[in-house]
Formats: C-alpha cells, sequence, structure tokens
C-alpha cells in the first residue's frame, strides 16, 4: 500500500475552494440534479486532495479540477449505462421544493424546460456534449474549452455546431412536432441563458 503524501491543507483550500461553484455547475449540468451534482463535486475534491500533488502549475488549477470531475461522471455515466433502469416516471424527489411560493407557474415552465433539455443532452455523446456545457452554460471562449478539453480549437468550434444540431434534433424530436422548430430554439435560447 502506498503512502499519500502530507497535503497543505489551507494551501488546498486556497486553490480549490474557489473553483468550487464552477464544478457544482457543471456537475449540475452534466447530472440534471443538485444531489448527483453535489457527489460529483465531493468525488472530485476528495480525488484532487488525494492527488494534490499531481497538480503542477497552480494557474491550471480550474482545468486540472474540471477534468477530475469530468473523469468522474464519465466512470460512473458508464456505470449507469450497465444497470438496469427502473425509474417509472413518477419521481418523487421532482415534488419536493425548497423554493418559495411566488413564481410558482413560472419556476414549474422552466423546470420543465430545463428537464428536457437535460434529458436531451444526456443522450448526446460526451464529446459533443462537454463543449455545449462549457460554452453555452459556462460561457467559456473557444480557447478555454479547447485547453480543458485537450483538443484543437477548430474541433472545439465543429463539437459545438454538431451538438447543436443533436440537441435540437433531440428536442424536436421530444417535442413530437417538427414544425415547432422556432419554440425549440426559444426554449434552447433561454436555458442556455441561465
Amino acid at each position: 500500500m502506498v503512502a499519500l503524501r502530507r497535503v497543505d491543507k489551507k494551501r488546498f483550500k486556497e486553490l480549490t475552494y474557489p473553483h468550487l461553484e464552477f464544478l457544482y455547475n457543471v456537475a449540475l449540468k452534466y447530472s440534471g440534479n443538485k444531489y448527483d451534482a453535489e457527489d460529483l463535486v465531493q468525488e472530485t475534491m476528495v480525488t484532487g486532495y488525494t492527488k494534490f500533488q499531481q497538480l503542477r502549475d497552480e494557474k491550471s488549477c480550474r482545468a486540472w479540477l474540471f477534468t477530475i470531475l469530468r473523469n468522474h461522471f464519465l466512470r460512473e455515466r458508464k456505470q449507469f449505462l450497465k444497470r438496469p433502469y427502473l425509474d417509472d416516471g413518477s419521481s418523487y424527489l421532482d415534488y419536493i421544493s425548497d423554493e418559495k411560493s411566488s413564481g410558482f407557474v413560472d419556476r414549474l415552465i422552466e423546470k420543465d424546460a430545463n428537464k428536457e433539455l437535460h434529458r436531451v443532452l444526456a443522450t448526446i455523446s460526451e464529446k459533443f456534449q462537454s463543449p455545449l456545457i462549457l460554452y453555452y452554460m459556462e460561457e467559456m471562449t473557444y480557447q478555454e474549452i479547447s485547453k480543458y478539453l485537450d483538443i484543437p480549437i477548430g474541433t472545439v468550434m465543429s463539437r459545438l455546431a454538431r451538438g447543436k444540431r443533436h440537441l435540437k434534433k433531440g428536442l424536436l424530436k421530444s417535442s413530437g412536432r417538427k414544425k415547432s422548430a422556432g419554440k425549440i430554439i426559444q426554449m434552447m435560447n433561454l436555458i442556455m441563458l441561465h
């Protein structure tokens, strides 16, 4: 058994904690629910802590943590796909709300739109999913995405274009109305602004 190196807890916190919100937002986009997102972030931080000595450049801490989070997500997704699907669609957690009652109808509409977007996003290959999340939901530049995913900028651009086509096709298919493309595009624009 290999002994873990002693980690400077203070330095770990200084470098990693400023990126927790970013990690949570990406995890939420990947997983589609706050409980799995919290688990993903927690696993990321534990792995980051145990492998902190592997961080070569402190300026790239955010990208390093993103890579860890993405690897955990991909591993869990692979395991999830091997399991039988038991949800009958009546998830009781969807009915639990910690929000105030004002604007309830608006939140329900947005929640349904977000749920549908996450459902369709989950069906898209991860190589298209990650650039979409990072560009539209985390507002990263092509250069930043290229660095985070370790792919050329041209590949980032083509994956974004193909990912948008897959997303649009999936949303149109799920709506069951091929002629409502304008409404689907409006929904995508509304969601991607949040």
